[in-house]
């Protein structure tokens, strides 16, 4: 028996038995490091590649907004950081 027949082709999770003559030491050890396949793996995958290929589409050119349609982000405040001992948090330059 190779692993190839008892690992799921989409999560490599071991696939329930057929019987308790299939639970072996070669699938205990699998089901300990790959743990066991949940099922649905081929309908995920395919839901997955749908969206991978609705990302990859290229969106519609849209012009630019109309003034006030997007409200701005408020303001962020800077704080005063001190860098080195200097105030207002500019970084110290090194000439040689």
């Amino acid at each position: 028996m190779g692993t190839q027949s008892v690992l799921c082709p989409v999560c490599q999770g071991v696939l329930p038995a057929s019987g308790k003559e299939a639970y072996t030491a070669l699938r205990g050890r699998l089901i300990v490091t790959n743990g066991y396949c949940s099922g649905g793996c081929a309908e995920r995958r395919a839901e997955a590649a749908e969206q991978t290929q609705q990302m990859a589409r290229p969106q519609p050119a849209v012009g630019p907004e109309p003034a006030g349609s997007r409200p701005e982000p408020a303001p962020v405040a800077r704080q005063a950081a001190v860098a080195g001992g200097r105030p207002g948090g500019l970084p110290l330059r090194v000439v040689r």
